[in-house]
């Protein structure tokens, strides 16, 4: 079970790693780069920093890029700032699932559109109904 110390230091790592990222780097290559997620070691030893991206697959391959460049500063600035014995060793990793969940999305809408537009070709305008038995529990009394 996670400490409220560990929880804290994990917060307090995202919010340092996503100001130094948005506001200290001047790097060309960064594109618009969020912190999603910081996973601490039981220990603190190590911290996986997790980031999405905005953009293209190009600004993406940029962007990784640039942070994997900039990780030393990173993890110096954040260290100077988290007053521990110990800074955890930060590693940068790109987080899939903001990209994917756009995706995801966009395939659900083309679905549900598709489905409408054959709806209407057939002239049947509401979806059907799911029987009147479908979300009863057996044991249930009317």
């Amino acid at each position: 079970m996670a400490s409220v110390r560990h929880d804290r230091i994990q917060e307090l790592i995202k919010e340092l790693a996503s100001n130094i990222i948005l506001f200290r780097l001047k790097d060309p290559r960064l594109g618009f780069v969020t912190i999603t997620k910081v996973d601490l070691s039981p220990d603190m030893r190590q911290a996986k920093v997790y980031y999405s991206v905005f953009g293209t697959d190009k600004d993406v391959k940029l962007t990784d890029a640039a942070i994997r460049h900039a990780r030393g500063h990173v993890q110096r600035e954040v260290a100077k700032r988290l007053h521990v014995r110990f800074a955890p060793e930060i590693i940068f990793v790109f987080d899939e699932f903001p990209r994917k969940s756009i995706e995801l999305s966009h395939l659900i809408d083309k679905a549900l559109a598709e489905d409408a537009e054959r709806r209407k070709q057939t002239g049947r305008e509401e979806p059907a109904e799911p029987p009147a038995e479908a979300g009863k529990n057996e044991n249930e009394e009317e």
